[in-house]
């Protein structure tokens, strides 16, 4: 579906002003109905490409041009994350917006309020930390958070660091 939309968007046979429309009507359910599979269907109806499995928690705006976003699968995305594929900062000033593609990898968990900006890609089995601003790709198998986002450690490292954290009893787990 994501692909037609995405043929169609770059094509003649809609006028654009019709696809703009049909993605602003889509644009608030898709980021507040109450159920998670009913938010991911909107998206995906938006133009979103979205993989198998994976979460997208309320307020989650994805993208103000959807067929420009690409989410792989097993991808939590946490309330009120903002993947962002157009950025308008120096339209008033220089008259100048660019427009860029993100990428999702697999396995990726985006924390509460954090910004994906246009161009970045996000690698398989990525952590991206609460309130993050990603401006820079971040490599597969890293954890990254901050503002600006930078990568803290691997994966692998942060979850030796759990599993002590888990050993000490100050924490437990859910699993």
């Amino acid at each position: 579906m994501a692909s037609l939309l995405r043929k169609i968007s770059y094509s003649k046979i809609l006028p654009r002003w019709f696809l703009r429309l049909a993605d602003e009507l889509l644009l608030l359910p898709a980021m507040w109905l109450p159920h998670p599979a009913a938010r991911k269907l909107l998206n995906r109806l938006r133009g979103v490409s979205i993989g198998r499995g994976g979460w997208i928690g309320q307020g989650a705006l994805l993208g103000n041009h959807p067929f420009l976003l690409t989410i792989k699968d097993n991808v939590i995305i946490a309330a009120g994350v903002k993947l962002l594929t157009h950025d308008t900062s120096f339209t008033v000033v220089g008259g100048k917006d660019m427009a860029g593609e993100v990428v999702i990898g697999s396995n990726v968990q985006i924390g509460e309020n954090a910004i994906v900006l246009p161009g970045v890609t996000i690698g398989d089995n990525c952590v991206i930390g609460a309130n993050a601003v990603v401006h820079r790709d971040i490599p597969s198998g890293n954890v990254a958070a901050g503002v600006p986002a930078r990568i803290i450690c691997t994966t692998e490292e942060a979850l030796q660091k759990l599993e002590q954290k888990l050993k000490t009893g100050k924490y437990f787990s859910t699993w």
